[in-house]
């Protein structure tokens, strides 16, 4: 097994979906996160999901950081910067839906899930892209006019097991 996952990612590799997920500017870049570093999402899965035995690989940071020129909040930074005063805002998981353009029908985001990594990784750092706010196969023309924002920074980790990242 490899010291580092991901190391020298091409972001022509990544799937399709992936590459589309990001605004194209700025330019996604790839960053190395050290063991001990932790990562946020609202969802309603468990760290590995029942159905697939897989691990997401869409993150926010949790931690403020900076890679090139880009200076990526973390939690407390969103939290602070988009204050819910009075309910302003709305519910975080809300807020979080609309900025990190999460159809629907992918999640519920009912619940907060904090990870760390346990060996250094590699991932894209980009700003999401807008999302369909309504993605249904069975019904491709509902809704297909209104879209979640996106604008927050994403980070894209591919290939993550419970080698690499634990839930806190």
């Amino acid at each position: 097994m490899p010291s580092e996952l991901n190391a020298g990612l091409g972001f022509l590799s990544l799937t399709t979906a992936q590459q589309e997920s990001f605004r194209p500017s700025p330019v996604p870049v790839l960053a190395r996160f050290e063991a001990g570093d932790c990562v946020y999402k609202w969802t309603s899965y468990p760290l590995v999901k029942p159905k697939t035995g897989r691990i997401t690989e869409y993150w926010s940071p949790w931690n403020r950081f900076k890679t090139g020129s880009l200076e990526i909040p973390g939690f407390k930074e969103l939290r602070t910067r988009y204050g819910n005063v009075a309910g302003g805002v709305g519910r975080p998981q809300d807020f979080a839906r609309s900025r990190n353009a999460v159809t629907e029908q992918w999640n519920r985001m009912d619940a907060l899930l904090k990870a760390q990594f346990l060996k250094p990784v590699w991932g894209y750092v980009g700003k999401t892209a807008a999302q369909r706010k309504f993605d249904d196969p069975a019904h491709p023309s509902e809704q297909n006019n209104v879209f979640f924002i996106g604008g927050d920074y994403q980070l894209l980790v591919p290939n993550l097991t419970e080698q690499w990242i634990k839930k806190l």
